[in-house]
């Protein structure tokens, strides 16, 4: 029994010193915030024109079939009582097809634009990540944490304007 003892309190000694030596030595760990660092990007105006450039005439394209439904249904209801039946009939399926055709024109167009923007936000995420994994290398990080999974920090670990500097002098590539 005394033999266990000894050697329960020596494992203890042995852990305890493992445990002081390793809080010792410090850790180098920094925090970004990657809101603030999307929002600060140039690239990402650049993004959003290109995006608006893409597609400048699918958009002109829904305006205008939307113009002119406005229109059908400004005659539909202006011109109701001195139309035959047949012109009425024609009209409202007229006016059917184009709601129809616009409806399904804008479901694709909104499936278009929100997969090239999930493209270019992961394409611009990796950048970002490329330039995190660099500033923390320059610095001797040992660890980088997103802002939202911290509690407290110094402001001096915020890496955010770093990593929007590092992104910004790459802004051409």
């Amino acid at each position: 029994m005394k033999k266990l003892f000894k050697t329960t309190v020596a494992a203890l000694a042995v852990s305890s010193a493992m445990f002081a030596g390793a809080a010792s030595a410090q850790q180098k760990i920094g925090v970004v915030d990657m809101m603030q660092v999307f929002q600060q990007l140039p690239q990402r105006e650049q993004i959003s024109q290109q995006l608006q450039t893409e597609f400048q005439d699918r958009f002109e394209e829904m305006r205008q079939l939307e113009q002119k439904i406005q229109e059908l249904r400004q005659k539909q209801e202006r011109d109701a009582s001195v139309m035959s039946a047949d012109e009425k009939t024609q009209l409202n399926r007229e006016l059917e097809q184009l709601v129809a055709e616009a409806q399904l024109k804008s479901k694709a167009l909104q499936e278009d634009t929100r997969r090239r923007q999930a493209e270019e936000r992961d394409e611009l995420l990796g950048k970002v990540q490329n330039a995190i994994n660099a500033v923390a290398e320059s610095g001797d990080y040992d660890l980088v944490l997103q802002s939202n999974a911290v509690a407290f920090m110094k402001s001096d670990n915020d890496l955010s304007a770093k990593v929007v500097e590092r992104m910004s002098a790459n802004s051409g590539n």
